[in-house]
């Protein structure tokens, strides 16, 4: 895959711009709940974004300790004109792959699966975004990770 110049797209529409606040290597920590009585379980890493084949898609590349486990994956994320959003498709070091899509609204960033979502946004600065997972169990959503990137 040619990669761009990682800061900017060469896409000037629109929808491409509210990918930018993403673009940079962060530095992440969050926590996994457990069942009650347990301890959290703590993430630390990185997380860096990055313009890729001309700026028409996004590179995020996870490298993360969850515990004492190591998480690395990718994932590709691009717009689709037809449904209005932001498809994400990631493929992790277990073999694991997944879909979903990111949406943005009023100021808010969702990622949404079937049975995973995200809610977070980006300080005024741009410098952190936080948010909160929550995945769907016996279909009802509950919370699952709280996860914090400050721009390195």
């Amino acid at each position: 895959m040619e990669k761009s110049d990682s800061k900017i797209s060469k896409n000037e529409a629109p929808e491409y711009r509210l990918l930018d606040p993403f673009i940079g290597k962060w530095n992440t920590v969050g926590s996994i709940k457990t069942d009650q009585g347990k301890p959290d379980i703590e993430i630390q890493g990185t997380d860096t974004y990055e313009w890729v084949a001309g700026g028409a898609f996004v590179l995020h590349t996870v490298n993360v300790m969850i515990g004492s486990d190591r998480k690395e994956s990718i994932e590709v994320i691009g717009f689709d004109t037809r449904s209005n959003r932001y498809p994400m498709h990631s493929y992790g070091n277990s073999g694991e792959m997944a879909e979903m899509y990111a949406e943005f609204s009023n100021g808010r960033i969702h990622f949404l699966s079937e049975n995973l979502r995200f809610t977070g946004s980006f300080s005024d600065d741009q410098k952190i975004l936080s948010g909160i997972w929550e995945q769907r169990k016996e279909g009802d959503w509950k919370p699952f990770m709280d996860i914090k990137l400050s721009k390195s």
